[in-house]
């Protein structure tokens, strides 16, 4: 992924943490995996970016303008991982508010899917967790 991609996800991420509750969240990066906690004391976000397609195009399909432009097409996963006891209801809570907050802090529209997993379990962290997968459409326009 480009710099500019990147700092505007993180830039993004950087705006969701501090998102109503999520300020009680703990954010870290997906990988590696020994860094998530165990056990689990809060509320937690694994973010993983997993995947980018990218997409050369003619800006307005008007090549005398010698205009290119590349579309990043990511997806990116943040797992929640609940604190140790809580319950499946708490998981999806924690999981919605997430998604709003995504959302709301979506100040480019990036947005094109949102998607939540069923509930899966990891066996090195002993915890439940949901997948929230955004896939993201961004543009980054470049003088050819």
């Amino acid at each position: 992924m480009t710099t500019s991609i990147v700092n505007r996800i993180d830039e993004w991420i950087t705006r969701v943490k501090a998102y109503g509750a999520l300020k009680a969240f703990e954010f870290i990066p997906g990988y590696p995996a020994h860094k998530t906690p165990s056990p689990v004391t809060k509320y937690t976000v694994a973010v993983t970016e997993s995947e980018e397609k990218v997409r050369h195009f003619f800006i307005g399909d008007c090549i005398t303008e010698r205009c290119t432009g590349k579309m990043h097409e990511i997806e990116m996963c943040l797992r929640v991982y609940a604190p140790e006891g809580s319950s499946g209801s708490a998981l999806l809570r924690a999981s919605a508010l997430l998604m709003d907050a995504l959302e709301q802090q979506d100040e480019e529209n990036a947005i094109d899917a949102l998607i939540l997993s069923g509930i899966g379990y990891d066996t090195a962290a002993r915890v439940e967790y949901r997948d929230v997968t955004a896939h993201l459409s961004m543009m980054e326009e470049a003088v050819a």
